[in-house]
């Protein structure tokens, strides 16, 4: 999921160990919205948003910067500078048997990921309205579903036509309302990790989902002795490497 849940914890992060976001204006907003709490004046939050960019990022460039910086702070100034904390989302029994109802699995996991992404912008935005404004991509890249645009169209369609989603009239606008949300029925998922989170959805209807020994990501594993995630795995195999690299230079340094 690439939306920041926790802009506080995010905030911090940034401060203290000089982290940038790969996609450095989420990092920027967020700086922008702590600054503003911090009680800075418009020119103050400006300096400091500059100073951070020059200490923490090596391509800033003042001077190509410089208009999107005022942009940015002078819309933050007018905003509540509330910043976001979300630690999780509960999905009730009555959801999870209608997302079970739909019989086809890659629209059970499309409708579960939207389902959260809704929860989610509920909260972002302060109501209840069900409306999601991720990208498609976003949306099937959390679903784990690796299909051509042509069939994503068609995926999403066939949840318009089971009543379960709604898109918007507004002309160009790829937002969708989730219709199927039940918050009355009992919590069935208290979703607190959304890291490939709908490996939650398929350990709810029985599937085999781990944990990753390092991470405690969720993993579905491939064999016994999968019990690692792919990041972890790979910063596992470029350790040993390096590891493997260093006896073989000092066994051979004196010959």
């Amino acid at each position: 999921m690439n939306l920041i849940l926790n802009e506080k914890e995010a905030a911090y992060k940034a401060l203290n160990e000089g982290y940038i976001d790969k996609k450095p204006t989420n990092t920027i907003k967020i700086l922008i919205k702590y600054y503003y709490n911090m009680g800075m004046n418009k020119e103050q939050v400006r300096n400091s948003i500059e100073e951070f960019m020059k200490n923490n990022y090596k391509r800033f460039n003042s001077v190509k910067w410089n208009d999107l910086l005022d942009k940015l702070v002078k819309k933050e100034e007018k905003l509540e500078h509330k910043l976001l904390e979300i630690d999780y989302v509960n999905i009730t029994i009555n959801e999870l048997k209608t997302i079970q109802n739909i019989n086809n699995l890659n629209l059970e996991k499309l409708a579960f990921v939207l389902l959260v992404y809704s929860k989610i912008y509920n909260q972002m935005n302060g109501n209840n309205s069900n409306w999601v404004n991720a990208s498609r991509k976003d949306i099937f890249d959390d679903s784990k579903i690796n299909t051509s645009t042509h069939q994503q169209r068609l995926m999403i369609n066939d949840l318009i036509n089971l009543g379960l989603i709604e898109k918007s009239k507004r002309k160009n606008s790829t937002n969708r309302k989730v219709c199927f949300a039940d918050e009355n029925s009992e919590v069935e998922i208290k979703l607190d990790d959304f890291r490939d989170f709908v490996y939650q959805y398929l350990k709810w209807k029985g599937e085999k989902i781990g944990n990753c020994e390092k991470c405690n990501r969720p993993i579905k594993p491939s064999g016994k002795n999968h019990k690692m995630c792919r990041e972890c795995w790979k910063d596992r195999r470029e350790q040993q490497n390096r590891e493997k690299a260093l006896r073989y230079y000092h066994k051979n340094k004196n010959k």
